[in-house]
């Protein structure tokens, strides 16, 4: 079977949604604290909490969303990870590109697409090394 054929899409498109979804409701979560605290520009769009938040939670949320992918597939853990990641920035590409009508970004949102693809990356280095670890331990049982 091809390594195309093996990707799973419709699992990294679920993934890569619900990546984004997470980090709009955190965003969300941020501006309505910021509001209820009297302070609703901290949290504003491009407001610096909204980089940072923007930043750590891109990258948090498709580690984490790849973590959860790669307990249902079998390999191309990073690949998968990559992917997720990939599917994030297409999809706040398109919500941007709907909402503003140019592509141009903050260069703070450019890193954090960049951040959404080594969350996925390193989310599938972990899955790999786990399970790498599970087969292992399953290999000195059998030899047992």
């Amino acid at each position: 079977m091809s390594a195309i054929r093996q990707v799973h899409w419709g699992r990294i498109v679920v993934a890569g949604l619900l990546s984004e979804v997470a980090v709009f409701v955190i965003f969300l979560l941020l501006l309505i604290a910021a509001t209820l605290a009297g302070a609703p520009d901290v949290a504003r769009p491009m407001s610096t909490l909204d980089y940072i938040d923007a930043i750590l939670s891109s990258f948090a949320m498709v580690f984490l969303f790849t973590l959860w992918l790669g307990k249902r597939i079998e390999s191309g853990f990073i690949l998968h990870g990559a992917l997720v990641g990939v599917v994030g920035i297409l999809l706040f590409a398109i919500m941007w590109v709907a909402t503003t009508g140019s592509l141009a970004q903050p260069p703070l949102y450019v890193v954090a697409h960049l951040l959404k693809v080594l969350g996925g990356i390193a989310g599938g280095l972990v899955v790999e090394r786990r399970r790498r670890r599970v087969l292992r331990v399953e290999r000195a049982q059998v030899g047992s």
